[in-house]
């Protein structure tokens, strides 16, 4: 199957996955997929496993994707025997997010994070995120203005929801065809 097929297959469970991470996973070396003569990848059923697995680690158990690279017995491991974190130190959280303390010190400077002495899962799906961004090549200087913009996004579809008086699929679908439309895709 192509990258397109190939992530719809994916979205479905995850709906994080996207064809540019595919892609990086392809980059840092967990994905092979077979090429076509003109360079077109096939990927496999065992493809999905191995990226539905990562998705796994990072989303439920929060392993950073250098933790698992790290360690690629975790994708072999009996994941329903791997231990969930509740809480965090400074120093885990930003470690399995893959930041650095000084991108977790700029992040503070600017106020897009405070310390504190304990962190959550949430903190960490936050602390993931602005390492994505950091990997993008944005800093926070980049991050005002997007932090303005995606707030009036969220009182719009916030405004949405309630109006149209959505129930919790409603709420998900709206907020997923949104995005698209964000993106260019309708």
């Amino acid at each position: 199957m192509n990258i397109g097929e190939f992530v719809a297959i994916i979205k479905k469970e995850y709906p994080s996955i996207s064809i540019s991470k595919i892609r990086f996973l392809e980059k840092e070396g967990f994905l092979k997929p077979i090429r076509s003569k003109g360079g077109t990848r096939n990927f496999t059923n065992k493809d999905i496993d191995l990226v539905k697995q990562i998705l796994n680690l990072q989303e439920n158990y929060f392993y950073s994707l250098k933790a698992i690279k790290k360690d690629k017995s975790l994708l072999k491991s009996n994941q329903k025997k791997l231990k969930r974190h509740k809480s965090y130190t400074k120093s885990e959280v930003i470690k399995l997010s893959g930041l650095s303390t000084k991108q977790f010190n700029e992040l503070v400077e600017f106020n897009f994070l405070n310390t504190k002495d304990t962190y959550d899962e949430d903190d960490l799906e936050s602390f993931k995120s602005w390492s994505y961004f950091y990997f993008l090549g944005l800093f926070p200087k980049n991050f005002v203005l997007i932090n303005s913009v995606s707030e009036r996004l969220e009182g719009f579809i916030n405004y949405l929801e309630l109006s149209l008086n959505l129930d919790e699929k409603e709420k998900k679908e709206l907020r997923y065809n949104l995005i698209n439309l964000i993106k260019g895709k309708l």
